[in-house]
């Protein structure tokens, strides 16, 4: 069972993301904002994928929810207050350093991780959609950006990091 709850994360992530990516394709060509709600679509769809057919992931797993909980974390502290930029770089530290802590299972969990890190933002940029005052913030909608385009990135670095590090220990010394 342990296997089942992380492949439901991955795929999870992954249909948000890949719900993102369509919203994103066809708000251009119809204008329709309407399309936005395809990452929940794409989120539950993963879940059901998820349990019918499991993926050995650890990293990617982790990183879905850790997107959402960035993401959501920062924009309650920017309803609350105004958020430094330096702030907003303790967020994406706090990502690299989780990542560099959990092992990725294979390949296809490293390359996945960005993927699903950028779902969980898009699920909490959704939630928080609606809310006004946290859109008339100056910088708040842009370091929520910030959080998950370059949490993505970093994101898959660390994960590599963690890769090339545990190869680099295995080389004998001559």
């Amino acid at each position: 069972m342990m296997r089942d709850w992380k492949s439901i994360l991955t795929w999870s992530g992954l249909g948000s993301f890949i719900g993102f990516a369509i919203a994103v394709a066809l708000y251009s060509p119809t204008g329709s904002e309407n399309f936005i709600y395809l990452i929940y679509a794409g989120m539950l769809l993963g879940a059901f994928l998820g349990f019918r057919h499991p993926l050995e992931t650890r990293a990617a797993a982790y990183s879905f929810p850790l997107g959402f909980l960035v993401t959501s974390m920062l924009a309650g502290l920017w309803m609350v207050r105004d958020v430094k930029p330096d702030e907003v770089y303790i967020f994406l530290a706090a990502v690299m350093v989780t990542l560099v802590l959990i092992e990725s299972r294979n390949f296809l969990d490293m390359f996945l991780v960005p993927l699903t890190y950028f779902g969980g933002f898009a699920v909490a940029m959704l939630v928080f959609k609606g809310y006004q005052p946290l859109q008339r913030t100056e910088g708040a909608v842009t370091s929520l950006f910030v959080v998950g385009v370059m949490g993505a990135i970093l994101a898959f670095f660390a994960v590599f990091a963690r890769w090339t590090f545990t190869k680099a220990k295995n080389i004998p010394r001559r």
